[in-house]
Order: C-alpha cells, then structure tokens, then sequence
C-alpha cells in the first residue's frame, strides 16, 4: 500500500488527453450500459467527472461520491466492484503519511472505443456464400485476411453486384503482396520491429502494422523519439502474437496489438510526467 501524495497520483495518470478518456468511458458504456444499474451508471458519471486533474484517475472518497449523487455508501462500494469487474476502473488502495488506511485511487483503464466494437461484424449480421469454400476461412499469417463478399440478407441484386465488384479489386489489388519480402519495405520502417514481426507477418502486413504504431505514439505525445521506446512495441507485439496463439484474441490481431502498445506506451508517458509538479490542496 502506497503513502498517498501527487506524485503517487500522477503516476497512474491513464489517458494523455481528456478526450481519449471520454473515448473509452463512452465505448464502455456502448457495450456495458445496458448491464447497469442506475447507481452503478451515477457512480461511473460522478468518477468520470473528476478525473481531469490528472487524467483517467479519481481519488475522491467513497462518502464524497455518495454525497455527489445521492446514493448511499454501501451503493457506491457495490458499483465501484462491478465497474472493476467489467475493466473500466482499476482501484488502487493507498496510506496516508501517518501510516493509516487512506483513500483509493479509482483509475479508469482504456477501452475499446466505439468504432473498433462496430467495424467488427457480428456473425448474425450476415449470411454464408451459399457454396462455401472449405479453404476461404484458413489465414496464411496472424493479420486477419480481407473481408470477404458477404451477401446481406434482404439486399437488391444490384447490392450484390457492387460487393462483388468491390472484392474483386480488392482481390487483383493484393494478388501479389505474398511476393513481396521485408527487403521492399520503406526505409521508414523501423529495422527491429521488421526483424520481430517478419516470421509471422508479410511485408505487407508489417506496413499496416507499422501504421497502428504511429497513431499511438503520436496520441501519446512522448519527448523521446520513437526509436528510444520500439522495445516497448516489440514487446507489445510478441506479446500479441503469443495471445494469438493460445486463441485469446476475439477481435482483431491489429486491434489488440493497438490496446496493448497503448497500455505500455502509457506507463512510458507517465515516467515523464514524474516531474511535473501541480498543487492540487483543496481538491
């Protein structure tokens, strides 16, 4: 158990921006909300609204936050237990500088935001080709292969026709891309993670990869350089791969390799805001 103070605080900051937070609390609520009780929802709102000081952390008192949105205190212990349940909070027990019990820290954790849960189709959303192909399902590497024509139940011929249309090209567009090795790959690409990802990935599909890499570390904001922190998405990356072996990953290899670079790319933001001091007395 930690002795409270700010700089404890700022360590768990989750989200370098206040948006990204909103993010992730509203893709939580986009798959969860309907699970919640009206107290459970008072109380998410409530920690959501204070935690902007340092952002995605919240060290109000369980009293405080009862006394916020009127409910009683053994409502918002139950809420906060199955908010952390369900991964969007983290609670983290501290001590005051006397030694004693101090307040937790409720630290609200990245989420899938709402356009990743929707460009994963449903299985119940369409239906099968009506002579399906044994092989069509099998993947030549770890990335998801491209979307196949899928015939949308109550569609018009001519529906038909442009998803066809469309997957052809898609199809003469990517004929050759298994033909193409590492050496093609600009020289933008960093060596070391060509080096990691090469046995399971095509040149390709490292160039896709490459371009996740990219959003998160420029959401991130760091003062290093993004050459100094590659180990971290090297090892976000095996760590991905290994998941995707044991048959963990239910989404998309590409989304989960970005959920998990965030989470470490974070914990690296947060070292260099170690230093930054900020008076918060009176919060």
């Amino acid at each position: 158990m930690k002795k409270l103070n700010f700089d404890i605080i700022q360590s768990y900051q989750s989200f370098s921006t206040i948006a990204e937070m909103d993010q992730a609390v509203r893709g939580f609520l986009y798959k969860h909300k309907s699970s919640l009780s009206e107290g459970t929802m008072k109380v998410l709102k409530f920690i959501w609204r204070h935690s902007v000081k340092v952002i995605g952390v919240s060290f109000a008192k369980y009293d405080t936050i009862a006394d916020g949105v009127q409910i009683s205190r053994r409502t918002v212990i139950r809420a906060t237990k199955q908010l952390e349940s369900l991964g969007m909070i983290k609670k983290i027990p501290t001590a005051r500088m006397n030694g004693k019990q101090g307040v937790n820290l409720l630290v609200i954790q990245p989420f899938q935001s709402i356009d990743d849960m929707k460009n994963n189709v449903s299985p119940l959303d369409v239906t099968a080709p009506v002579t399906p192909n044994k092989t069509e399902n099998k993947q030549s590497s770890l990335c998801e292969n491209k979307t196949k024509p899928t015939y949308v139940r109550n569609s018009e011929n001519s529906h038909y026709l442009k998803l066809e249309e469309s997957t052809q090209k898609e199809k003469s567009d990517l004929i050759h891309d298994h033909q193409l090795d590492t050496s093609f790959l600009p020289e933008s690409v960093h060596k070391e993670f060509v080096q990691a990802a090469k046995p399971f990935l095509t040149a390709v599909e490292i160039y896709k990869l490459r371009k996740r890499v990219l959003i998160v570390y420029n959401k991130m904001k760091l003062e290093r350089c993004l050459a100094d922190v590659m180990d971290k998405v090297i090892d976000a990356f095996k760590q991905t791969v290994f998941m995707k072996k044991m048959g963990r990953i239910h989404s998309t290899f590409e989304g989960y390799f970005y959920r998990v670079m965030y989470e470490f790319l974070i914990v690296e933001k947060r070292n260099e805001l170690r230093h930054r001091l900020f008076d918060f007395i009176g919060d």
